[in-house]
């Protein structure tokens, strides 16, 4: 299963990174790589993940890595991680248009 990473996840590990070489650049460039292996890897069997509440659509599941929520949608073909985020610091009921 192709996986596809959306512009605001690209975002998102690319202020990761930059966050954690401030300290040590070459284990900001091990994490990430790992991280995005990790999901890819994990997003090869989408269906095993549970259904995200927020959305309750039977296409779009989260995965908690690393004290990180990952929001991803089911194509037929692709998956497609929609965000990454904190999960501690994020409301997800923000994204629920009323």
């Amino acid at each position: 299963m192709k996986v596809i990473f959306s512009e605001d996840t690209k975002e998102f590990l690319l202020n990761l990174k930059e966050y954690i070489a401030q300290d040590s650049p070459s284990r900001a460039k091990q994490y990430t790589t790992k991280l995005v292996s990790r999901i890819t890897s994990m997003l090869q069997h989408p269906y095993i993940e549970k259904i995200n509440a927020t959305f309750d659509d039977e296409t779009i599941r989260e995965i908690v890595l690393d004290g990180m929520k990952i929001i991803y949608k089911i194509y037929p073909k692709s998956v497609a991680v929609l965000m990454i985020y904190r999960y501690i610091d994020f409301d997800e009921s923000s994204l629920i248009k009323k």
